[in-house]
């Protein structure tokens, strides 16, 4: 179920019970503090809901199927993006090769594209081929530089994994557990939150591609309700848009398998 703000939906919902049936959860804590302090305020219990961040639930779930769930800090990227800069991989392929212009670039300001590309595409390979068939569609010299953001991203998100054992970030854990979901088509979650039978996202003014893909495996695999609550600035756009976003097939897969 889509919403555009009706966050009072969610109050509607407190009891007391034995075990938390709902799982909510919101990319930004203070959202998640301020729908707590309003149940407090109204003296509503919590016992039904377990607020939790996306990435938390990724933990729990690559947790209970012994996965592992370590990952890089962004200071330890910063590091290793330097060490790429200087050092680049001589196995890079030319298409995936940083371009001059962006090599002489500060380490945070790659970092930043690598993220924003992530955040869009999910690193899915089918959204990197709708990147690529749009920016040849665009005119010059925008539709070089829209390529350019993209190489370097998958350039740098490569040499990363190269250099470590670790997740590269977070995100990567949403990746890892939503490929679990649809890897044991929905055992993964059902064996991590046994009791749960609806997952609710709250104050969303967009929808990553992280995120919509891990949303896309528990809809596809689960029985359990998801319900989306929009922000009223975005919402009516992105409840127009949301049967678009789950057309991906194999939510997360990557372009580097």
């Amino acid at each position: 179920m889509l919403h555009v703000g009706d966050e009072e939906l969610v109050f509607e919902r407190a009891r007391r019970c034995p075990r938390a049936t709902e799982l909510v959860a919101s990319p930004v804590e203070l959202h998640q503090r301020n729908v707590q302090r309003r149940l407090r305020e109204a003296n509503l219990s919590k016992d039904a809901f377990s607020f939790v961040a996306p990435v938390g639930i990724s933990k729990k779930l690559l947790e209970s199927a012994g996965r592992p769930t370590a990952t890089i800090d962004r200071i330890d990227r910063l590091s290793l993006l330097h060490a790429i800069l200087e050092d680049p991989p001589s196995r890079a392929s030319s298409e995936l090769a940083l371009p001059p212009r962006l090599s002489s670039r500060d380490p945070q300001q790659i970092e930043q594209i690598r993220t924003e590309v992530e955040t869009v595409t999910n690193f899915h390979p089918e959204r990197i081929a709708a990147w690529r068939d749009t920016a040849d569609d665009l005119y010059d010299p925008i539709d070089a530089e829209s390529s350019e953001l993209l190489n370097a991203a998958l350039f740098v998100e490569q040499g990363l994994r190269d250099r470590i054992t670790k997740a590269v970030s977070e995100t990567e854990l949403v990746r890892r557990a939503t490929r679990m979901i649809v890897a044991t088509d929905g055992v993964g979650w059902t064996e991590a939150y046994p009791h749960i039978d609806r997952l609710t996202l709250l104050g969303l003014s967009s929808l990553s591609a992280p995120h919509t893909d891990l949303v896309h495996a528990v809809l596809s695999t689960t029985p359990v309700e998801v319900h989306i609550h929009f922000r009223s600035e975005t919402g009516t756009y992105l409840k127009q848009r949301f049967d678009d976003l789950l057309t991906r097939s194999k939510p997360g897969t990557e372009v580097f398998e």
